[in-house]
């Protein structure tokens, strides 16, 4: 339930930063450590479903800029631009005019990039459109930490009761029956450092 609410947070930014800006397509990439790259999470428009789960290298294109530098942007003339990626964009069906992106930033962590192509922009102009977009991309990063909090809340709950549970073993019974109990609980702290 709680990557239900993780994934329908992600859908429901891309969505309604599409329609704010009457866009083409709207993407939020997440930044994964591991791979060092950003992965395509959510989409909405064109090619939204060939899309999620697409990872690109974090220094590549518009999106890869945001990232690096922390800023949101309006890029007019996408195509003239060096940061931006156009056989990529071919490859997905869409090749913008205009790109805008905004960080996905919480306590200046940036866990990604919101980024909505070929927006309308006329009606409201450039400087309050980042606005919009960034406070779309700060809303999405908060209810992402909130489900990412309740998650480590009931994986410690898990843990509180499985602590209990090798305590009551580690009380009782042989010293072979002890020593699984330790074994079990270093697994557990294992895994409660990994995730």
């Amino acid at each position: 339930m709680v990557n239900q609410g993780y994934d329908e947070i992600l859908r429901s930014t891309t969505r309604l930063a599409r329609l704010t800006f009457a866009a083409a397509a709207s993407s939020i990439f997440l930044y994964d450590q591991e791979r060092n790259a950003l992965v395509f999470e959510a989409s909405s428009g064109v090619g939204e479903d060939q899309l999620v789960g697409v990872e690109i290298p974090h220094d590549q294109g518009i999106a890869g800029w945001v990232l690096r530098s922390g800023e949101p942007i309006v890029v007019r003339g996408a195509s003239d631009d060096s940061r931006f990626d156009r056989d990529f964009a071919a490859q997905t069906g869409l090749v913008p005019e205009v790109i805008m992106a905004a960080p996905v930033e919480h306590d200046g962590e940036i866990l990604g990039v919101l980024e909505v192509l070929d927006p309308q922009l006329e009606s409201v102009g450039d400087i309050s459109s980042i606005d919009m977009l960034t406070e779309l991309a700060t809303q999405s990063c908060a209810a992402l930490r909130l489900l990412t909090a309740e998650r480590k809340r009931a994986a410690m709950a898990g843990a509180g009761s499985q602590a209990e549970a090798l305590a009551e073993l580690l009380g009782a019974g042989s010293d072979a029956r002890r020593e699984f109990a330790v074994t079990e609980l270093l697994s557990a702290v294992s895994k409660l450092m990994s995730s």
